[in-house]
């Protein structure tokens, strides 16, 4: 059964970036240094790591009736035995305008299935909270991302490739799903600049997912001035990584600026891709000069 995701008018309020209103002739606010803000950052994470736990035990010996939800608390009283997060998380460093970025994370449980990549449209439940504890954004009920978005949080993009999806879902007479019980649920904890610090925004963050599903849908979409467009090239946007680093908005085979996921024609050889990546339907590029180079990415080829 193939699903179409549609996109709720009211989700992800706190996901995605802020955009600068220039209606007064600015462009947007006036940022603090990006290395100051992360330096108050971190400290504030490695506090709240050494001060927290979450609640791991449920986890491990889960109850008939757990809820399989992250539940993040304070190591104090009656929890003071606890283990802390940060014996418990791992990290990666991503670097925004030069400035390394590091994020913490943990999958309280890893999904039975694959784990998806950049390009692939995702659906989850999620919840963003404040470090204080305040949540600011959530959803209970399916709903779907594109993992290359452009104004998608890179802390939220970054966690959701981390966990992998379960095996699937059984419909219910009333139109909403049962999911299987095994599907990945993890939590990240972010810097700023992986979040909304571009909108003049400073707050370290906290993002939980339940990785339900992902499909191969081409997730081809250009920001413009009036919205976003989109412009499938008939390639599967998390294919179109052709340096194998994990992440195809970084590839542009061209050189034109746009990035191959974006690009109607990858090779600038006046062909587009769509007409060029796999023209017989065997689900092979097409490389018809058989240099090793697929048409779609060669500007030297010559169809015909």
């Amino acid at each position: 059964m193939k699903i179409t995701y549609l996109l709720p008018v009211f989700l992800g309020l706190y996901l995605f970036t802020a955009c600068n209103n220039d209606d007064d002739g600015n462009n947007g606010p006036v940022l603090r240094d990006l290395a100051e803000v992360t330096a108050e950052n971190e400290a504030e994470l490695q506090d709240y790591l050494n001060t927290h736990f979450y609640n791991y035990e449920e986890f491990a010996n889960p109850s008939a009736d757990f809820d399989y939800k992250i539940v993040l608390d304070t190591i104090a009283g009656e929890n003071a035995d606890k283990t802390p997060l940060i014996e418990q998380v791992k990290d990666t460093t991503i670097d925004v305008q030069d400035v390394p970025q590091k994020m913490y994370y943990l999958v309280a449980r890893q999904g039975v299935s694959e784990k998806p990549k950049l390009g692939h449209q995702i659906l989850v439940r999620y919840q963003t909270d404040e470090i204080n504890g305040d949540v600011i954004d959530e959803s209970v009920v399916e709903t779907p991302f594109n993992t290359v978005a452009p104004n998608l949080s890179e802390g939220f993009k970054q966690l959701a490739i981390k966990i992998a999806k379960g095996t699937g879902f059984v419909e219910n007479g009333d139109g909403t799903l049962q999911w299987n019980n095994d599907y990945g649920i993890g939590v990240s904890f972010v810097p700023s600049g992986l979040a909304f610090y571009s909108g003049g925004d400073y707050r370290t963050l906290i993002f939980k997912i339940d990785m339900l599903q992902f499909n191969d849908q081409d997730q081809d979409i250009i920001q413009t001035s009036s919205g976003n467009v989109a412009s499938p090239d008939g390639i599967p946007s998390h294919i179109e990584d052709v340096d194998g680093d994990g992440d195809p908005r970084n590839d542009d085979t061209d050189g034109d600026g746009l990035p191959d996921y974006l690009d109607a024609d990858d090779d600038g050889d006046g062909i587009l891709t769509e007409f060029e990546y796999d023209t017989d339907g065997d689900g092979i590029p097409d490389d018809h000069d058989n240099d090793g180079i697929p048409d779609y990415l060669d500007p030297d080829n010559q169809i015909g």
